[in-house]
């Protein structure tokens, strides 16, 4: 069960980053384990952004829960940024 996953990103040390996706295509980033919250039985969460705005998902429309992906560096007049 994927909150069985989100249990694990958020007990992991040192903690990575993450993110939710959603059946309708939504990304929900975790970068710490203070922005989410799981209900005890694994309903539904919270995840809050960086303005502390609370999104709350069902575990039905959770599709899918992977580690953010890094960026590659930007190129600026032919040199790495």
């Amino acid at each position: 069960m994927l909150i069985e996953a989100i249990r694990e990103y958020n007990r992991a040390v040192p903690f990575q980053p993450y993110e939710i996706r959603t059946n309708g295509g939504e990304r929900l980033r975790v970068p710490h384990p203070d922005f989410i919250f799981v209900a005890p039985k694994g309903t539904w969460i919270i995840v809050t952004d960086k303005d502390d705005r609370p999104r709350h998902i069902s575990s039905l429309l959770i599709e899918e829960v992977s580690p953010l992906r890094k960026r590659a560096a930007r190129k600026r007049n032919g040199k790495t940024k």
